[in-house]
Formats: C-alpha cells, structure tokens, sequence
C-alpha cells in the first residue's frame, strides 16, 4: 500500500490555507494530494492578497474602468439586498435550496429590468 508523507513537516506547519479557502482547498487535496494542496493553498492566498492589493493601490483607474460610481454601487447593493431576502423567503415557503437561489435571481432580474425600463437612469 502505497503512503503519501506526512505533509505536516517543520517547514510546513503552520497551514494558514485550510481554513481560509474551505472547500477550495479541499478540492486540491483531493486532486493533488496533501504536500501539494498546502501548497497551491498558500499560493492561491498570496494571489488573491496581491490582487486585493493591487485593486485598493489603483482604485481610482479601477473604479474609472468600471464605471463604479456611488450610485451603482448602492443599485448593486440594493439587488443583492433583494436576491438575499427572497432567497430566505423561498426557502422559508419549502423551495429546495437551488431552487429557491434561482428563482430569487430572475425574479430580483427580472424586477430591475423593470425599473429601468420605467425609470431609465439619468447619465
């Protein structure tokens, strides 16, 4: 029987990665193996904490390459807002969880669609 090695050796002991990436890093232990998901874990960690970074240190040429501005970001709160409300709501009415996700999708949509053709925004 073949044993992989203990991943958990005096340079690898502290693992920062697990509990931060969930099921994510689950998913390179099950492809890669332990040593290896330790490691693509802490690489992936790195990277997304380089592109927080990067984002923050730009954010003026980001938001202008977006077009973010205060209004859009309350619009996209606010529909995030009613995706997350009518999804307890469906679940709460018996929906099973994927069901209750994208039914509470297209209806917030569909509903913001709506507005915007009765209320087109100003430019």
């Amino acid at each position: 029987m073949i044993q992989e090695a203990n991943p958990l050796r005096l340079s690898m002991a502290l693992n920062l990665a697990e509990p931060i990436l969930g099921e994510v890093y689950d998913l390179y232990a099950d492809a890669l193996g332990a040593t290896a998901a330790w490691w693509m874990g802490h690489i992936t960690l790195a990277a997304l904490i380089s592109i927080a970074y990067w984002t923050i240190a730009n954010w003026g040429a980001v938001s202008h390459g977006l077009e973010i501005s205060s209004t859009r970001f309350s619009a996209r709160l606010a529909l995030l807002s009613l995706i997350g409300g009518q999804y307890i709501v469906f679940r709460q009415l018996g929906f099973p969880s994927t069901g209750a996700y994208l039914t509470a999708i297209s209806t917030s949509l569909y509903l913001w669609w709506q507005w915007y053709q009765l209320e087109p925004q100003k430019v």
